[in-house]
């Protein structure tokens, strides 16, 4: 008789438990939001016309309307850049020449203006841009090591370089 009471017991515990157990996993579950249930051909957009994110995180100065870039845009942003990299290595050479604080100036604000370009308004591949944007900002914390602007975003740049797990180009 003992151990029909134990028995029972034993199976009541256990289905006590399992009961307790399931209610403890049930209201453990989120809900899903109804728009990622939407099956792909509820989805109004046509996968041809729908766009991938913008891979900028420096884009903050694009409004919608600018997302979609062409391949013109592409080449007018490489043009710029050549110029305004051009214009900053003269006005550095010219520095190194004349040594004057007139020029140094000058060669700070144009190596500053080629770098914030590639960085913050040039719509080309992250590999394109970083590494040369990096380089202008180490020139000018070589000519001016207290200058902020220079180093916060020679340090972004590095950040996005350690996010990746890539090293740090030299």
């Amino acid at each position: 008789m003992n151990q029909n009471i134990f028995k029972v017991k034993k199976s009541f515990l256990l289905s006590l438990f399992v009961v307790f157990a399931a209610f403890i996993l049930s209201s453990c579950t989120k809900e899903v939001p109804k728009e990622l249930l939407k099956s792909n051909e509820e989805n109004k957009t046509p996968i041809s016309e729908q766009q991938m994110p913008n891979d900028s995180i420096h884009r903050n100065l694009m409004n919608n309307n600018d997302m979609n870039t062409s391949s013109s845009s592409n080449e007018d942003d490489e043009k710029l850049v050549e110029t305004l990299t051009k214009e900053a290595d003269d006005a550095d050479a010219k520095y190194q020449k004349t040594k004057s604080e007139a020029d140094k100036k000058a060669a700070i604000e144009r190596q500053m203006e080629a770098a914030n370009f590639l960085m913050f308004q040039a719509d080309l591949p992250p590999k394109k841009k970083y590494r040369p944007a990096l380089q202008r900002y180490r020139r000018v914390l070589e000519l001016d090591p207290d200058n902020k602007e220079a180093y916060a975003n020679k340090k972004q740049i590095e950040d996005i370089y350690e996010s990746m797990g890539r090293p740090i180009p030299q």
